[in-house]
C-alpha cells in the first residue's frame, strides 16, 4: 500500500511536468521525439505522429527528448526549423520554464477544487482582546466585527489574518461594526514570530485578538469564600447571574463587578465523568447556588475568571519544577498583568531562551514570585528538526468558536483562496532555499525519495484531504527546486542559453559536458544528503 501511495503521490507531479515541457515544444514548434514517464527501458510504448509516448518502470521522474536539446548540431535545413537550439531564446526560455510553470498549475487547481467544497467560512468577529496588545490599545472589543482594512473588504477571519500577518509594524485602517454601528479605528500590528510549513521562523504583524471567546468559567479565590462554602469548584462554568443569561467571560467579569452585598443567585454546569458503551466521556450537569457576598471580610463573592487559572502540571516541566500547582492562578508576567493564557504564551515565546518572572497566587494565599525557563525540546517532523517550547501547564480553557457564515460567490473565493495558498508556499519554499544558500539554514532538512516514500505511506490513510495538500506541497517543491541555476535542472538550461546569448555564439559541445558533469555531481551530492537525512530522521530516531 505504502508503495501504490507513493506511485499515486508523485506519478501526476511527473506527468504535469512532463506535459508541460511537451506542450510548450509543440506550441513553438520543437519536434518532440520521445515523452517518457519513468526511466529504463519501457514497459509500454506508442508512437503517435512523430513522437513516441513511453511508460518506464523507474517511477523517479520522466524526460521529454527534443531535437537539438544538448546543442548537439543539427545539419539538415529542414530539422534546424525544428531544434530547440536553432530558436530563439524566448522560445527555449518557454519551453524549459513550461515544466516548473505546470508543478504550479497543479497545486493551484488542487487547492481551487478544494475551497470550492467549502460552503462556509468564520466571520472576522473578535472573540477575545489579549492584555496590552495592539488591538487593546486600539479600543477593539470582543464581538466586534472587522468589516475592511485598508479600504479592502473583510469577509472572513483567513482574509483578515492573511492582511494583518503581512504589514507588521505597520498602520492599518480598520473599519469595524458594534453593536449596529460603524466605527473606524487605527492599528498597529505588532511584529511577532512563527514558524511556517517548513519549520522556518518568520515575521508576522499580529493584532492580538482571538476568534474565540471563553466560557465563563470560573476559579475558587479561597476556600474559605462563600462561593467555595456554596460548594462551587474549580472550572465551573456559570450560566446565569440573578437570572439574567451568561455567555462569555466578559459577561461574567461585568456582573462580578457590579455585585453589592445583595444575595446571588447562580446557575452553573460542572463536567462529571460517565462511562458509555464507547467509553469515558464528560457530562455537564446543571446545578443552583445563592450566594451572600461578605465584602467586610475581604472574600466578597470568592469567584474570579478561570482564564489564567492552571488546571493541571506535567511532572518534570518547568511549571511542576518552579512549583506551581493545579489551582494557582497566574497574575503577571515578567511585570505585566494578565487576563487571558494566550498573553502569558505570547510574552514566553518572545524570548523562550531567558528566564521569565511570573507572579503566582495559591487559592487563600499571598501572591509569589516565581522565575522560569522554557523547555527547548527537539522535535522532528516532515518540515525536518526544529526546537519546541514547553511551559508544562495547563490551564483550564472552554472556549466557543462564532458561528461560521455561507460563502458567497464560492467560485471567486476558491479562486483567491486557492492563489493566495499557492503563492504563499511558493514564497515559503524560496525563503527556505535562500537561507540554506546564505547558510541561515542547514541541509538536516533536505529530503529524498526515501522520505517521500515514507511520508506517502503516513499520509495515505490521512484521506484525500491531506494526500493532495501533501502532493501540491511536493509538486511545488519540485517547480522551484527545478528553477535553480544548476546544469542538468531546467533553470540550468535556462543559464545556459542565457550565456550563449550573450556571448552571441553557442556553448562548445565539451563545455556542455562539462556544465553537466557539475550539475549532476551537485544532484547526487544533495541526494545523499537527503538520504542520510532521511535515514537517521525516520529510522534512527
Amino acid at each position: 500500500m505504502t508503495l501504490l501511495a507513493f506511485f499515486l503521490l508523485i506519478g501526476p507531479i511527473i506527468f504535469v511536468h512532463e506535459l508541460g515541457h511537451l506542450i510548450a515544444a509543440k506550441l513553438v514548434g520543437v519536434e518532440v521525439q520521445r515523452f517518457s514517464i519513468g526511466f529504463g527501458r519501457p514497459l509500454a510504448r506508442v508512437k503517435l505522429g512523430e513522437t513516441e509516448y513511453c511508460l518506464a518502470p523507474i517511477p523517479l521522474g520522466g524526460y521529454v527528448q527534443m531535437r537539438g536539446q544538448q546543442g548537439e548540431e543539427v545539419d539538415s535545413p529542414e530539422l534546424k526549423d525544428r531544434a530547440l537550439s536553432h530558436k530563439p531564446l524566448w522560445a527555449k526560455l518557454v519551453v524549459l520554464v513550461a515544466g516548473p510553470l505546470a508543478n504550479f498549475v497543479l497545486p493551484f487547481v488542487i487547492y481551487f477544487f478544494i475551497f470550492l467544497g467549502q460552503t462556509t467560512q468564520y466571520p472576522a468577529s473578535i472573540g477575545s482582546v489579549l492584555d496590552g496588545s495592539p488591538a487593546s490599545a486600539a479600543g477593539l472589543q470582543t464581538g466586534d466585527r472587522i468589516t475592511a482594512i485598508d479600504e479592502e473588504s473583510i469577509t472572513s477571519w483567513d482574509a483578515m489574518v492573511r492582511i494583518v500577518s503581512r504589514a507588521p509594524e505597520q498602520e492599518l485602517h480598520l473599519q469595524i461594526e458594534r453593536a449596529g454601528q460603524r466605527l473606524e479605528r487605527f492599528v498597529t500590528p505588532r511584529r511577532a514570530t512563527r514558524r511556517n510549513d517548513l519549520g522556518d521562523r518568520e515575521d508576522v504583524g499580529r493584532l492580538g485578538i482571538l476568534m474565540h471567546s471563553y466560557a465563563p468559567q470560573v476559579a475558587i479565590e479561597d476556600p474559605r469564600s462563600p462561593a467555595a462554602q456554596e460548594g462551587l469548584k474549580d472550572g465551573d462554568i456559570i450560566t446565569s447571574f440573578n437570572g439574567e443569561p451568561v455567555v462569555t467571560v466578559e459577561d461574567l467579569e461585568r456582573h462580578l463587578q457590579r455585585t453589592s452585598d445583595s444575595l446571588i443567585r447562580l446557575t452553573y454546569l460542572r463536567a462529571d465523568k460517565a462511562s458509555s458503551p464507547i467509553g469515558t466521556a464528560l457530562v455537564y450537569r446543571s446545578s443552583h447556588a445563592q450566594i451572600l457576598p461578605r465584602k467586610d471580610s475581604g472574600l466578597a463573592v470568592g469567584i474570579v475568571a478561570a482564564n489564567t487559572s492552571v488546571r493541571s502540571t506535567t511532572p518534570g516541566r518547568p511549571a511542576a519544577k518552579a512549583g506551581i500547582q493545579p489551582g494557582d492562578r497566574i497574575l503577571a508576567v515578567n511585570g505585566a498583568p494578565l487576563s487571558r493564557w494566550e498573553s502569558l504564551q505570547s510574552e514566553l515565546l518572545r524570548t523562550p531562551e531567558r528566564p521569565s518572572t511570573l507572579e503566582v497566587q495559591s487559592p487563600g494565599r499571598e501572591s509569589r514570585q516565581v522565575t522560569i525557563t522554557l523547555d527547548m525540546d527537539p522535535l522532528r517532523d516532515q518540515c525536518g528538526s526544529r526546537l519546541d517550547c514547553y511551559l508544562g501547564a495547563t490551564p483550564y480553557r472552554t472556549v466557543h468558536l462564532p458561528d461560521q457564515v455561507p460563502i458567497r460567490g464560492r467560485g471567486s473565493f476558491a479562486l483567491r483562496a486557492a492563489w493566495h495558498q499557492t503563492t504563499g508556499k511558493i514564497g515559503e519554499l524560496w525563503l527556505a532555499i535562500r537561507r540554506m544558500l546564505t547558510l541561515e539554514r542547514g541541509l538536516d532538512d533536505l529530503s529524498s525519495v526515501v522520505g517521500i516514500f515514507y511520508i506517502a505511506g503516513i499520509i495515505a490513510p490521512q484521506g484525500a484531504g491531506p494526500f493532495l495538500d501533501m502532493m501540491a506541497y511536493l509538486s511545488l517543491s519540485i517547480g522551484v527546486l527545478n528553477l535553480l541555476p544548476i546544469p542538468v535542472l531546467d533553470g540550468g538550461h535556462i543559464l545556459l542559453y542565457a550565456i550563449e546569448s550573450i556571448r552571441r555564439r553557442p556553448l562548445s559541445q565539451r563545455a556542455r559536458e562539462i556544465a553537466s558533469t557539475i550539475g549532476l555531481v551537485i544532484v547526487l551530492l544533495l541526494l545523499l544528503v537527503g538520504l542520510r537525512n532521511d535515514i537517521v530522521r525516520f529510522w534512527m530516531n
